[in-house]
């Protein structure tokens, strides 16, 4: 007969036979309980549902060092928690291939439908954003959803049955799919103790705008990009609603199309906040390491691979900043303001410019700390004769308390331009009342866009050693267009670059507030204290001598 194994309590004394018995019968109700769990899991997975939170383990995140550059790889990595908890009118989730996110559709649309939360959402039953749902769900006697896809093979394979393997049964008519899906209207009803709580109406790209008039909306999903006439039409759908409640599930194939636009290019569009988060597919918890690998290896476009992975909107020719811009981790709150006069003091300000008198005029005010920490403060950007230019600049200056150091200009403003006259713009805002004092001009060689450049991404780096970038903008609503610099800036190419090498160039050319800002950074940015200067005597008292 074997000999049972000796086990120790806590103390490290030996259990007796009756204490080793009952342990193992406890161990064994404890692995029979958690079978019975997954089970039930598997009967009915949306209780079970537990998203990502953008953490990922070191093998995961090696996954991504192994196909894309360092530049590339996102400092902060989104979540699915991170969608479910936006309070945004319109939350985008652009995600790469396995992101989960159609199940994030689908469970934030569940929500929505039902106020029931799966049990690893709990602890978030009190967040503003999920509060909201909830009350929504047990105020209304009916709520009506809509899902839109891309056609209807793609509602069939891809749509449905992620909404048919997340819908929790307890609200199904008899707890059945069949039951409650009504193929003919592709539409799926839910109850709650046998009356009609939900509809959710699933359409698609190919029907005609005219099909998405009806009902009022109290959500909206969008699996894969929407048209955008498609889209227009369903926010009508909202004009009787509490609010506009639309959320964005997409691989951003298309690039740089309207949909990423209508989130870059405001975060707060006609009263409506907007949010948007690229989830990874390796945050997934249930994506399969192995075949996501496999699918990035038969990917030849480093884009494309991008895209892929990351869910982000490919530029044919490159993003300037890729994934190095954040907007949590380099947009800050005001704080200038609210410094007493003596503490405002203590920042020097620097400012950029890239001056027109036909076109609107770009000015930058960038805060130095003392650790050599830039904040872009403020923003300037309008149609102005120069006088007007110095004027603006020295009200700025004396409202904002700011301690000015040096100024820079882009060095073509500082040459005669024949067809006004000979009038050389530099000179105008350097010289006469309200002049830029200390205004010097940017330069220019072969390389010196992207010295510019590659020292804005040295600072928006997080820095080893504090933790955190060197390069931060308030935000402000003035800010917003640089903002938006940041995320869309495109690189410049040649038809072939192959062979030609990379073009020292980026498509600037809209982009003027990030000119003014790149002025500054090809010379070095370092703090200074203010010196107070006491006169000296003309000569000396002999007297207080003695």
């Amino acid at each position: 007969m074997a000999k049972r194994k000796v086990m120790l309590k806590n103390d490290g004394t030996k259990m007796t036979k009756a204490e080793q018995a009952e342990y193992e019968i406890l161990v064994k109700c404890i692995e029979e309980t958690e079978r019975k769990v997954e089970e039930i899991k598997e009967l009915d997975p949306y209780w079970g549902f537990e998203p990502s939170d953008g953490n990922i383990t070191p093998e995961r995140r090696a996954i991504i060092e192994a196909h894309l550059k360092p530049d590339d790889i996102p400092q902060r990595l989104d979540g699915q928690i991170d969608v479910l908890l936006s309070t945004a009118n319109i939350v985008g989730a652009s995600g790469g291939n396995q992101a989960g996110k159609s199940a994030i559709g689908a469970i934030r649309g569940f929500i929505k439908s039902t106020g029931e939360l799966p049990l690893a959402l709990e602890p978030y039953r009190d967040s503003p954003a999920i509060a909201q749902d909830i009350e929504r769900a047990k105020r209304k006697k009916l709520i009506r959803g809509r899902v839109v896809g891309v056609d209807f093979k793609q509602l069939s394979n891809t749509v449905l049955p992620a909404w048919r393997q997340w819908v929790p049964r307890d609200f199904l008519k008899n707890g059945k799919w069949k039951d409650s899906f009504s193929s003919q209207h592709n539409t799926l009803s839910l109850y709650r103790k046998g009356n009609l709580c939900a509809t959710i109406e699933f359409m698609t790209n190919q029907q005609d705008v005219q099909s998405f008039q009806g009902p009022p909306l109290d959500w909206l999903a969008y699996d894969e990009e929407p048209r955008e006439d498609i889209h227009k039409e369903n926010l009508m759908r909202f004009t009787t609603a509490d609010r506009i409640d639309i959320g964005f599930y997409w691989t951003p194939t298309n690039g740089m199309s309207w949909a990423t636009d209508l989130f870059i290019d405001d975060n707060e569009k006609e009263g409506q906040k907007l949010d948007l988060y690229k989830l990874c597919s390796i945050t997934n918890k249930r994506a399969n390491m192995e075949v996501l690998n496999e699918i990035l290896g038969e990917i030849v476009s480093y884009e494309e691979l991008k895209m892929r992975l990351l869910g982000e909107a490919i530029s044919l020719s490159g993003l300037v900043y890729g994934r190095l811009f954040d907007r949590e981790t380099h947009i800050v709150e005001p704080f200038y303001e609210k410094l007493s006069h003596d503490q405002q003091r203590d920042y020097l300000c620097i400012s950029g410019w890239d001056p027109h008198t036909v076109t609107a005029a770009a000015g930058v005010f960038v805060l130095i700390d003392r650790e050599g920490n830039a904040y872009v403060d403020r923003s300037y950007f309008k149609v102005v004769d120069t006088q007007e230019l110095k004027d603006d600049f020295t009200d700025i200056v004396r409202e904002n308390n700011y301690r000015m150091g040096w100024s820079v200009a882009d060095k073509s403003s500082d040459s005669t331009i024949i067809a006004f006259g000979g009038r050389n713009i530099f000179k105008e805002i350097s010289q006469g009342k309200n002049c830029i004092p200390g205004l010097r001009t940017s330069i220019k060689f072969e390389g010196s866009i992207k010295s510019g450049v590659d020292e804005i991404k040295k600072r928006l780096k997080i820095d080893e050693s504090t933790g955190v970038p060197r390069l931060f903008i308030v935000d402000r609503p003035e800010n917003k267009v640089l903002i938006n610099s940041f995320r869309t800036l495109e690189r410049d190419t040649y038809a072939n670059e192959d062979i030609k090498g990379p073009k020292d160039k980026i498509r600037e050319g809209k982009h003027h507030l990030h000119a003014a800002l790149r002025y500054i950074f090809q010379f070095p940015v370092n703090w200074y204290p203010e010196v107070h200067y006491a006169p000296e005597p003309t000569y000396h008292d002999e007297a207080a001598c003695w």
